[in-house]
């Protein structure tokens, strides 16, 4: 199936994990993780942060998706199923995939689990630190910039799913249904 699933959230919202879980169940299916891309980045890597990203950050984001279109569209063009998993940025609004959007059958997730699932998914993937206390409060961030642009997002063909209370197979079912109902 060559159909292209974008799938954006938070951190620990769900994305890579429903990414890869429905990569493997395709006959022919690739999961392209952003943030890999990200961290092949050694000599100078810049993490995101709240509030305000410098223009280093900008561009190896730019990169990373810019790297993962190209991915995604080759895999696509050699009938695989794509699933790309990014985090939701409340910068860009990931102004990045628009030409990938135009130009491929391409299903666009947002997961978002409240924020105290979802941070609560954190506290159960990360030991207490200041690291983790940092992606709370990013976590709180996106969510809040997602509530703030729901509106437009949804016209812009978003589907956002709130997946606080679904276990991982759930949130996987919910996206195959929309991706079934885009084959259509």
């Amino acid at each position: 199936m060559n159909h292209i699933l974008l799938i954006v959230g938070s951190p620990a919202s769900g994305k890579s994990s429903a990414a890869r879980e429905i990569a493997k169940r395709s006959a022919k299916g690739v999961h392209i993780p952003v943030d890999d891309l990200r961290t092949m980045v050694h000599g100078g890597v810049i993490h995101p942060g709240v509030p305000g990203w410098p223009s280093q950050l900008v561009q190896q984001l730019e990169l990373a998706r810019q790297t993962a279109i190209d991915m995604a569209l080759r895999y696509c063009e050699a009938d695989f199923l794509v699933a790309i998993d990014d985090f939701w940025d409340p910068y860009s609004h990931l102004q990045e995939y628009a030409p990938l959007i135009k130009s491929a059958k391409v299903t666009q997730v947002i997961l978002q689990p409240s924020a105290s699932a979802t941070i609560a998914r954190n506290h159960a993937r990360l030991a207490p630190s200041t690291f983790r206390n940092a992606f709370d409060d990013a976590i709180r961030f996106s969510i809040a910039e997602i509530d703030k642009h729901k509106t437009a997002l949804t016209e812009q063909g978003w589907h956002i799913l709130d997946t606080s209370d679904d276990t991982r197979e759930e949130s996987v079912a919910r996206i195959l249904a929309l991706l079934e109902t885009a084959a259509n």
